[in-house]
């Protein structure tokens, strides 16, 4: 099997760059790339694009130049693949796509946030998950999937105590982690998936939602922009 990975370095994750090393599975080749090479996505057989949401539209480059049994792992943390596919005409391709939360740090571990909308497309992820060698969890397929919509929320939170002036940024994060446990606190989380990310995500959930435990505060809006 043939992998291809585009987008950023800081997305793949120990998991897919371990792929890389000599001892990994023989049956496997991997390939990275920061952007979509065209020249070779009609040799793999996996694309996994760390950063879809950004340019969606590639969807329709895909069909074109892979062969008829690739499978896609989308990052699709701002959209949802059912309402994408439409918007493309492209709903005759579920069958092949699967979401992933892909935000740095999240595809470290060997579970995996991933959404499916086609009872075909889940078949293939659970033969994939096991010639890769990660695991899944399925959530459903819809803006936000699971952990980005509540850290995000959290994130914003924080930005509102913040600028309420209820505590400082190191404050705020020794009390998560305390208190929750968590292995970062919001201001930290927020620093390593890039303020603009979560930015977005809170306008995407608000929009796609209509929940206004979604507006953003202002102060992140500000920050978000800087």
């Amino acid at each position: 099997m043939h992998i291809l990975v585009t987008g950023p370095a800081d997305r793949r994750g120990n998991l897919l760059s371990a792929l890389t090393e000599p001892s990994s599975h023989e049956s496997l080749s991997i390939a990275f790339t920061e952007t979509p090479d065209q020249a070779v996505l009609s040799t793999c057989d996996l694309l996994i694009d760390l950063e879809f949401d950004m340019h969606p539209e590639i969807l329709r480059v895909y069909l074109e130049k892979t062969h008829p049994e690739a499978f896609f792992i989308l990052h699709a943390n701002t959209l949802s693949l059912r309402e994408t596919a439409h918007s493309f005409n492209l709903v005759h391709l579920l069958h092949r796509v699967a979401g992933v939360n892909a935000w740095p740090g999240c595809l470290d571990g060997p579970l995996w946030e991933m959404s499916t909308c086609h009872d075909a497309a889940h078949e293939t992820l659970e033969h994939l998950s096991k010639t890769v060698g990660f695991e899944y969890e399925r959530v459903a397929d819809r803006v936000g999937l699971v952990t980005p919509r509540v850290m995000c929320m959290i994130i914003n939170e924080a930005y509102l105590s913040l600028q309420e002036g209820t505590a400082g940024r190191s404050d705020i994060d020794l009390a998560m982690k305390l208190g929750t446990n968590y292995p970062g606190g919001p201001f930290e989380w927020a620093e390593r998936w890039g303020l603009h990310e979560v930015s977005r995500m809170l306008q995407c959930l608000q929009s796609a939602t209509g929940d206004p435990r979604y507006k953003r505060s202002q102060l992140l809006i500000e920050e978000a922009m800087t």
